[in-house]
């Protein structure tokens, strides 16, 4: 069902030429204007003018559906007004394109609008929708579409800019994983910092924090915190302790739904690190992290049909409280 690709205009228009739609699945904290932009670039036109005219936003046949100025989603009415746009012949390009930046903001009435549409797609049109995960979307979208999970293209750079600073490659590793929003890997490639004391520091300052500060921490602390931040709301999920289970996660139900999500990738890599660690027999503690991903996966799609919050969160802390002692 997957495929993964190379980033670049020539692999990018062969792959997805023969479908008409193609869901890309980007890491959670990119810029998905200006990637999808670039995706789309690749597939409107083969002249350089299209290209640039597509990068900047300003392509005449690429159509992008993004929610208006005060809304949260994409609604039934924009993808109406899309699809009547698609009927007519590209202005200059080869084909024209619709592009979707968020998919997973389309109401359920305008993604079943949508739907129907790429049951019998116009003819010379391309449909580009970018998500971070494939819960995102509705079942009969993903089955009518291809999926392209896209690698980092930024991540080889950032690995060679740390290791000229003298990072080893085990730190190396560590940083790419936890400072992944945009522009946190810089601070630690600008000068050399330590890592051992830095880690330290934000390890005890979580272990300090009460319930409320440290879910705040793990969504939206600095890089290092929020890792630290992340492995403590591990720790008292899986002893079950109280004041995360009311207060914490009265205060996490509060962060937004990207919050929310950016929280449960994160959470989610941390298990699966876990997981290998614990594989190699190298791990500080157990903590069966392979179910904990499982309750993650379980409450991210719970997330997405807009189930109750706090319900949804508390039953994932208990879920890893009760993984962790096999009751």
């Amino acid at each position: 069902m997957y495929s993964q690709i190379a980033m670049n205009p020539v692999s990018l228009a062969e792959e997805t030429q023969h479908a008409s739609a193609t869901i890309f699945l980007v890491a959670a904290r990119v810029d998905r204007a200006l990637e999808g932009r670039r995706l789309a670039a690749t597939l409107v036109g083969e002249t350089e003018r299209d290209h640039a005219l597509a990068r900047r936003g300003a392509h005449p046949d690429v159509i992008e559906l993004a929610p208006p100025e005060g809304k949260e989603q994409v609604g039934i009415e924009q993808v109406r007004q899309a699809i009547r746009a698609l009927q007519f012949a590209p202005v200059q390009g080869g084909r024209r394109v619709c592009l979707i930046p968020r998919a997973e903001r389309m109401t359920p009435e305008a993604a079943n609008a949508l739907l129907k549409t790429l049951e019998e797609p116009p003819r010379e049109v391309a449909f580009v929708l970018l998500a971070n995960h494939t819960a995102d979307l509705l079942p009969t979208i993903l089955s009518r579409s291809r999926i392209v999970r896209l690698p980092s293209a930024e991540r080889s750079s950032d690995a060679e800019r740390l290791r000229d600073r003298g990072y080893s490659d085990d730190e190396v590793r560590y940083l790419l994983t936890v400072a992944d929003r945009e522009g946190e890997i810089d601070r630690f490639a600008e000068e050399r910092i330590d890592l051992d004391t830095l880690r330290a520091a934000a390890e005890s300052q979580a272990r300090s924090l009460d319930p409320s500060e440290l879910v705040v921490a793990a969504v939206a602390g600095e890089s290092i915190l929020r890792r630290a931040a992340l492995d403590e709301v591990l720790r008292r999920a899986a002893r079950r302790d109280a004041p995360l289970l009311t207060e914490g996660v009265r205060t996490l139900a509060t962060q937004g739904r990207e919050g929310l999500f950016a929280f449960l990738q994160d959470l989610l890599t941390l298990c699966h690190e876990t997981a290998r660690a614990e594989t190699r027999g190298d791990a500080a503690e157990p903590r069966c992290p392979g179910a904990a991903c499982i309750a993650i996966d379980h409450a991210h799609r719970a997330l997405t049909v807009h189930g109750p919050t706090e319900a949804i969160l508390l039953a994932l802390f208990l879920s890893i409280g009760r993984d962790s002692d096999g009751r």
